[in-house]
């Protein structure tokens, strides 16, 4: 039997794996749960998620990637090897894997990466640049010596680089991202209306009057519990708020996306003026977000198609090209 030939990208909202030649076979949140005491693992993913806030204090909710970055080993090894029995269920088989890490991890991180997931079942693995894999999955050239600038804006981390030859050239990230935006928003209900909102709620806030330049006059109603009376209330927020509370997040992703261009070969910048920047990532959805980009910067900027789910595709299809993928990825047998 041959093995499967599998891409895991590992981010810090939601783990997702796909399948060569059959696309994403399953997303789920990037927790694991945990015994406090003695560091068992009782669950991974969706069922760690729905223990959050409904458990005793003996078990504890991990997140072991924060902000694009892997804080606990021990339990990215139990997210990973999850992720890969949710297709590859034999234990003789062994697949081969292409995981994404993020450009400023060290070689330490990496080797420590790269030996999880063996442990975690995996065959031969291939680690990648997540903003190489976006730029695969976004079809971009990214094996060509030409200039190519994706920004990855995920939910823990906006990640920004410069690619060429299969290599980042220039690359930044802050921890601002999807997660942030939705906690600037749920700030501000608190401060300017006393009233707290879940992290769904802020979400949903988000999608429907989010926006990165002044919107238009929308409003919403939205319901939460009043800070001084516990009560649950309801309340009318407008797209100007939002917009508000927006603003110094945005203003990081500006500054990282400047400073990027600044540091940039001036011959890659000539590829990037005539190619554009590309936006993936879920957080890219962001009503009005490559016009204030393309303000920014005087560059075109498009959205990727499909842009949620281009790192975990850009996986795949680094498998389907060995050149490419031996040209963009460090390797563990």
């Amino acid at each position: 039997m041959f093995a499967k030939e599998l891409g895991i990208d590992l981010g810090s909202a939601n783990t997702a794996i796909v399948a060569r030649r059959r696309g994403i076979v399953a997303r789920e949140p990037s927790v694991v749960a945990v015994d406090r005491y003695t560091r068992e693992v009782l669950a991974v993913g969706a069922k760690a998620r729905h223990m959050i806030g409904r458990t005793p204090d003996s078990i504890l909710s991990v997140q072991p990637v924060r902000a694009g970055v892997i804080c606990d080993l021990d339990r990215t090894t139990a997210l990973i090897r999850h992720m890969i029995r949710q297709i590859a269920n034999s234990r003789f088989l062994r697949p081969r894997l292409v995981l994404t890490a993020q450009s400023g991890v060290g070689g330490v991180d990496r080797r420590a990466l790269l030996d999880a997931a063996v442990q975690a079942g995996a065959g031969e693995v291939f680690l990648i640049d997540k903003t190489v894999a976006a730029g695969l999955g976004a079809d971009l050239p990214v094996e060509k010596p030409t200039g190519s600038l994706v920004v990855d804006i995920g939910g823990g981390t906006t990640d920004a680089a410069v690619i060429s030859l299969g290599a980042v050239v220039v690359a930044g990230s802050v921890p601002v991202a999807g997660d942030s935006l939705d906690e600037a928003i749920a700030r501000h209900i608190r401060r300017e209306h006393n009233l707290i909102i879940g992290e769904p709620t802020a979400e949903r806030v988000k999608i429907q009057l989010g926006s990165a330049l002044p919107p238009t006059d929308r409003h919403l109603t939205v319901s939460g519990r009043q800070v001084t009376t516990g009560l649950p209330t309801a309340i009318q927020i407008s797209a100007d708020e939002v917009y508000s509370a927006l603003r110094e997040p945005l203003a990081r992703i500006d500054g990282l996306l400047l400073n990027l261009l600044e540091r940039t070969p001036p011959e890659l910048v000539a590829d990037i003026a005539t190619a554009g920047i590309v936006l993936t990532g879920g957080s890219a959805q962001l009503e009005r977000l490559p016009e204030r980009l393309s303000q920014l910067t005087g560059l075109p900027v498009r959205v990727a198609e499909n842009p949620e789910d281009a790192v975990a595709v850009g996986t795949t299809r680094a498998l389907d090209n060995r050149g490419v993928l031996q040209l963009v990825s460090a390797r563990k047998k």
